[in-house]
């Protein structure tokens, strides 16, 4: 696929394996590890009006994400593929992660714990770096194999 199109569907795909194998086993790995609570690749539901299965969330959030990174690829700093997506990864998904996901998710759906910045817990605030850097890290990596090879038009 060429163009600004092809950027897009191939950033969302490359998103979606991310999700999959990085996102999730970064989770699945703190779990083991008695960091987090929440098991990796968990089919339980994610948000309470739609009952989407969690991994499902993940993986569409991801591919727009992807999405987005095949879209600005070229204006991202760091030259090789996997640093771009690391970049990418830990600056615009981990501010918007602790931003604009606390205020979407504790003012438009009322969910309790939603705290901006990860409530200044350090440990809540590496937790959520390791896992959104992973994932923009596998995303650059599987952008780069697998993403159109002239990526600036």
């Amino acid at each position: 696929m060429q163009g600004t199109i092809g950027r897009i569907v191939m950033g969302f795909i490359a998103a979606a394996i991310s999700v999959v194998v990085v996102h999730e086993g970064i989770i699945y790995l703190l779990n083991a590890g008695g960091y987090i609570p929440t098991h990796g690749w968990s089919m339980t539901p994610a948000i309470p009006p739609w009952g989407v299965p969690r991994l499902v969330n993940n993986i569409f959030w991801g591919g727009l994400w992807g999405a987005l990174f095949g879209l600005i690829y070229a204006w991202i700093p760091g030259g090789m593929a996997w640093l771009k997506g690391l970049i990418f990864g830990l600056l615009i998904v981990v501010v918007s992660n602790w931003i604009l996901l606390p205020l979407i998710k504790g003012q438009v759906f009322g969910q309790g714990n939603q705290v901006l910045f990860g409530g200044w817990n350090p440990t809540r605030m590496w937790i959520v770096a390791v896992i959104v850097g992973g994932f923009g890290l596998g995303l650059g990596i599987i952008y780069g194999l697998i993403g159109p090879r002239d990526r600036t038009t």
